[in-house]
């Protein structure tokens, strides 16, 4: 399974390279395969073309939505959309019909194997992750009513696994932007071994600095958007910069600037 593309289409082709190698019988995509990247439509014409069975993530949705300009934020033309806004025009019609088709979740059925759920975040909200910040108590609702003993999810941009009662919780790591320490391309396998899913997670090393010239040539960074700046930091760290940045200025009142994303910066580390 694979997830969290995210417009990086270097990672997506390491990836694709190393399912060359270990000939898996079934390929999944889990979602996001749009922003946060300087290749939006190019991830979408590759990944609609491969036949993989595929489900859609939360900036899929969101970003069909935009490009139709339904329910777009306050200060749509500034700078600090200027990622999102770019990447809802990369996007085709064709694109945006096939984001549309995709499907919340899936149930993947082997022969010989027991069936596991596939979604994006969880089975009730493709927000909402399933990884080690989330307590048993919520896990255990956003499970409730799946009947599948396996569940494996994406979102959270780093590789988890739990059990909670009989139920085997997995998540991926991400393959175009992970918040794990590890800048490689990353993905899961899973294997039907001793009567359980068995979790591998793969990391694979790819050449960035194709990414990192894609951000200049695609025009991300022509008008000094600080967003864009910190969403490359993302590709650069495998740290969640862009989203917590946002939340703790939001929270004290303080103006999206570079002056402040560097206090923040000096207070969270």
């Amino acid at each position: 399974m694979i997830a969290d593309i995210h417009g990086n289409m270097p990672a997506l082709d390491a990836i694709l390279a190393d399912l060359e190698r270990v000939q898996p019988d079934r390929v999944v995509i889990a979602g996001d395969f749009v922003n946060a990247g300087p290749q939006s439509h190019a991830a979408v014409a590759r990944a609609s073309r491969l036949g993989f069975a595929a489900i859609s993530g939360n900036h899929d949705t969101w970003l069909a939505s935009l490009a139709q300009g339904r329910h777009l934020p306050e200060g749509w033309e500034t700078p600090w959309w200027t990622p999102v806004r770019r990447a809802t025009t990369e996007l085709t019609a064709d694109d945006l019909r096939w984001l549309d088709r995709l499907p919340f979740s899936l149930s993947i059925d082997v022969p010989g194997a027991e069936p596991a759920l596939i979604v994006h975040g969880s089975p009730r909200n493709a927000r909402q992750g399933m990884g080690r910040r989330v307590d048993d108590h919520l896990l255990a609702f956003e499970l409730e009513g799946v009947k599948e003993r396996t569940i494996i999810g994406a979102h959270i941009h780093y590789p988890h696994e739990r059990w909670l009662g009989d139920q085997h919780i997995v998540v991926i790591g991400a393959v175009g932007c992970p918040f794990n320490g590890d800048i490689n391309a990353q993905y899961g396998l899973f294997t039907w071994r001793e009567g359980a899913w068995r979790f591998e997670h793969r990391s694979i090393p790819y050449d960035h600095e194709p990414l990192y010239d894609a951000w200049r040539a695609s025009g991300y960074l022509d008008d000094g958007s600080l967003a864009s700046e910190l969403m490359l930091l993302e590709h650069q760290t495998a740290r969640t910069q862009y989203v917590p940045f946002w939340e703790w200025a939001t929270k004290h009142g303080l103006p999206l600037t570079r002056e402040n994303a560097a206090r923040f910066r000096k207070q969270r580390n």
